[in-house]
């Protein structure tokens, strides 16, 4: 079962939620429904996709916070969806997946930004994400209710 898959099914639907201002459910049906259509659906861990949505949806206001802190000269209601919500789950992951080591966070991120967004935006998450490597402690620390 892969985990890529899930992290981009993830993405799709919490995208779909942001732009489309739908629900969860509807959201995630759209989600399956693409892939299910798809010739070659793609074998993805669906507890990992479950617990990725849930968790970026219950955190989302302190997740949002740390990118509002380390996003320079962007605002966060201005970035592109996309990016906004690969942020939104790498971030996550970062902070509250023990088994994911973040230089796999990060690099799961760029390789999301190079199928769904552009090459400049690709920098933009790599250097957002790096940062948040470097201030991970601190960033645990000012946030308790990112501590699992």
């Amino acid at each position: 079962m892969s985990r890529h898959a899930a992290r981009e099914r993830a993405l799709e639907t919490l995208f779909q939620m942001d732009i489309n201002d739908v629900s969860l459910e509807d959201a995630s049906a759209y989600t399956h429904s693409i892939h299910d259509e798809s010739q070659k659906p793609s074998v993805y861990d669906e507890a990992y996709y479950q617990q990725l949505l849930t968790r970026v949806l219950d955190y989302r206001h302190q997740l949002d916070a740390i990118i509002d802190q380390l996003s320079k000269d962007w605002e966060l209601d201005r970035m592109p969806g996309v990016d906004r919500n690969i942020l939104r789950l790498s971030l996550y992951e970062m902070l509250y997946e023990v088994d994911v080591p973040p230089a796999v966070v990060i690099n799961e991120a760029v390789e999301l930004a190079k199928s769904y967004s552009s090459n400049e935006s690709r920098k933009f998450i790599n250097g957002v994400l790096s940062n948040a490597l470097k201030l991970l402690p601190e960033l645990k620390k000012n946030h308790p209710s990112l501590n699992v």
